[in-house]
């Protein structure tokens, strides 16, 4: 597969410094954006192959900016651009077929594995590329053999994994603190604040590993 684009569109640092290190591995482009707006416009300039989209944005949500991309003029040459809905358990999502219907290609469920997001977004880009090169007489189309995505295995590759689910804990803390605090029980605001304390021990935990296995690495690279 030639080297493709992938835009990822979320307000959560550690989410695209994570994403940067997944998809830079694998071979693509990476671009971030932290806002819808931004977004758009990104997407607009660099003309993405695929956009990873977070529902939950600090200015419009997920369905609005379908809706955008799918109706305003200005994202014209944009508009097929193929999206996966990254959402959580709990994110509100009406009608899901309208999301289809405007144009999406999938939602995936946080927390999930790079691994897994890493296929999902693969099997996309490859799917959008054959459909553009369909012959117009309608005869079938040779879907030429390709090679798996080959991915530089890190030692302890279980930590981005751990690390990417951490991330997205401790983003949905945030989120109920910034939005839904007034509305829980104490009981509840007790295990959000346990939960996100939690978050952030793992956090330290996760970066005392990899930085020992840095220093492994490079003793072993100097004996």
């Amino acid at each position: 597969m030639n080297k493709k684009k992938l835009l990822l569109i979320d307000d959560n640092v550690d989410m695209l410094l994570i994403g940067k290190r997944i998809f830079s591995r694998v071979g693509y482009d990476f671009y971030t954006a932290r806002n819808g707006q931004e977004g758009l416009e990104t997407a607009k300039f660099h003309k993405p192959d695929i956009i990873l989209l977070d529902y939950i944005l600090p200015d419009i949500n997920g369905k609005q900016f379908i809706k955008m991309l799918a109706a305003s003029p200005q994202y014209v040459s944009i508009r097929n651009t193929p999206v996966v809905m990254l959402t959580a358990k709990s994110d509100e999502m009406d009608n899901i077929e309208e999301y289809y219907r405007l144009g999406l290609r999938a939602f995936l469920n946080k927390p999930f594995g790079h691994r897994e997001l890493v296929n999902i977004v693969d099997n996309i880009v490859r799917r959008s590329q054959l459909e553009k090169e369909l012959p117009r007489n309608g005869s079938p189309v040779v879907i030429p053999e390709t090679p798996p995505v080959v991915e530089t295995i890190p030692q302890d590759e279980w930590l981005e994994d751990l690390e990417l689910a951490n991330a997205t804990i401790s983003s949905l803390c945030n989120q109920l603190y910034n939005n839904d605090l007034v509305n829980l029980t104490e009981q509840q605001k007790m295990d959000i604040h346990a939960i996100y304390n939690s978050s952030k021990r793992l956090t330290r935990l996760i970066q005392e590993r990899k930085t020992r296995s840095g220093s492994m690495i490079g003793k072993k690279i100097s004996a």
